[in-house]
């Protein structure tokens, strides 16, 4: 049952892309992590809580194959900043946090100033 188990948590982390801008700190890199500290010996792994396990593939599953999101669709895609999601994208990236960091301004002071210095 482990070996079935191990190669489906292998075909949510192919469905689950790593960000290379959130180095340390991406999901998927995370999940991926786990799953070879779960199943460190691959299918010939032995899982202790063999349905706590199963219940957290469904899980990721329908996380990563957008289900709630598919479910329960908005007509409109909007933050509480106002920000685009790829503005949204480039404040979140580990270059974009270490730019806000360093300023001594406010969180909000912050991303204004960075987004209004965009690349063309």
């Amino acid at each position: 049952m482990a070996g079935a188990l191990y190669k489906n948590y292998l075909r949510v982390c192919e469905k689950w892309g790593v960000d290379p801008t959130k180095k340390g700190r991406d999901l998927g890199e995370f999940i991926r992590q786990q799953v070879a500290k779960e199943f460190n010996r691959g299918e010939a792994s032995n899982i202790q809580n063999l349905k706590e396990c199963e219940k957290k593939l469904e899980s990721l599953n329908r996380i990563a194959s957008n289900y709630y999101g598919k479910q329960f669709q908005r007509s409109k895609y909007a933050t509480a900043t106002g920000l685009t999601l790829e503005e949204c994208k480039q404040v979140l990236s580990t270059e974009g946090l270490q730019k806000i960091n360093r300023s001594k301004l406010s969180f909000l002071e912050r991303v204004k100033i960075l987004l209004e210095k965009k690349p063309v």
